[in-house]
């Protein structure tokens, strides 16, 4: 009897080491892949977003899901082998890093020179935000010029004593300096039905220099993205083409902006909700030749929108303030929360010192 309890013993010891090694080549073979596919998964958002409705779907997704494998093969690795650690900490830190957006400015030029403007700009979201923290920032910061996108009829906001200010339907400028009133331009944002201002341009008079400032709000994808995803199934992709047209749609929108604000005279500042990341396609097509004030002096992953996609949390980069020849930023950084879906972005502007500043995981 001893005997044959100790062949079987044996046998599930044998049975137990071939299982603990076929479990420990598939722990391998995942944790080497994790990186690879953390790089697959960028470069298809980074050069397929915005073409095709999948690539789309990544771009404009909640990145952060890609951390959450590390939640069972970290400790895995742990347990069985170590050395699974490194690549498991390599694709972590492309994951954190510039898939999800994390920007650290290199060569940064310091200035002691007096900026031509602060500015401000945020979207506040059809009028849910708060009145006296927006008011109370504005004062805090001693902002220059304020850019606010969906701005319903009455904000409930006075201007600071001596200000001006100019207004096309949801959009608004304040300064603190003389503004000229310049062109608009409208555009339909879907859902909606009818066609919502999505640029308005004027002329601001700063002691030190006139500046063709514009604040834009271009058309969302969320639309789009809201119907490819499903409750019951997550993706329906018999809805795709509605996420297709809206793309082209807000490609021939952001042209015509571009096209707009081109022809302005001056040095140029354009502010406002882009609803799109800087590692877009169609961003990088429109409007590359604009500097990113926060993707070269800022730092951190600088989201200034926080949705919600069929439930699932989503934060983006997607409102910016660009600026033209002549002019870079001495500071880009986002501000506290004022009660509105979109955080403001503040940056200082200055003239330029003729040295093009570069930034690390920055697109």
């Amino acid at each position: 009897m001893f005997v044959s309890l100790g062949v079987e013993l044996k046998k599930l010891q044998t049975q137990y080491k071939k299982c603990s090694g076929n479990l420990g080549r598939l722990l391998a073979m995942v944790s080497w892949g994790y990186p690879g596919l953390i790089v697959v998964v960028w470069m298809m958002a980074a050069l397929f977003g915005d073409s095709l409705w999948f690539a789309t779907l990544l771009l404009y997704g909640p990145r952060w899901l890609v951390l959450l494998p590390l939640v069972i093969l970290f400790p895995l690795a742990l347990i069985n082998n170590r050395w699974l650690l490194i690549p498991l900490v390599a694709g972590g830190l492309v994951a954190a890093g510039p898939f999800m957006g994390f920007n650290v400015p290199l060569h940064r030029t310091e200035t002691d020179g007096v900026p031509i403007a602060r500015v401000l700009t945020c979207n506040i979201n059809a009028g849910n935000f708060g009145r006296k923290p927006l008011a109370d920032l504005i004062r805090k910061t001693n902002a220059d010029i304020v850019a606010l996108q969906e701005c319903p009829r009455d904000p409930g906001l006075s201007l600071p004593a001596g200000w001006q200010s100019v207004r096309e339907g949801e959009l608004i400028i304040w300064s603190r300096y003389p503004l000229q009133r310049g062109n608009s331009l409208q555009a339909l944002h879907p859902p909606h039905v009818w066609p919502r201002e999505s640029m308005l341009c004027c002329t601001v008079q700063t002691p030190k220099e006139a500046l063709s400032f514009c604040t834009v709000h271009l058309p969302s994808p969320r639309y789009g993205l809201t119907t490819v995803l499903d409750r019951k199934t997550i993706l329906s992709f018999s809805r795709r083409v509605l996420l297709e047209q809206e793309t082209l749609h807000r490609l021939r929108i952001s042209g015509e902006i571009f096209r707009a604000i081109g022809a302005l005279p001056g040095p140029v500042v354009i502010a406002g909700d882009f609803n799109m990341p800087v590692d877009s396609p169609m961003y990088q097509d429109v409007w590359a030749g604009y500097e990113n004030t926060f993707s070269e002096v800022g730092y951190g992953y600088g989201w200034t929108q926080r949705a919600r996609y069929r439930g699932i949390p989503v934060v983006l980069r997607i409102d910016h303030v660009l600026v033209g020849a002549g002019l870079e930023a001495s500071f880009s950084g986002v501000g506290p929360d004022i009660g509105s879906d979109h955080l403001p972005l503040i940056t200082d502007i200055i003239k330029t010192s003729g040295k093009r500043r570069m930034s690390w995981w920055s697109w």
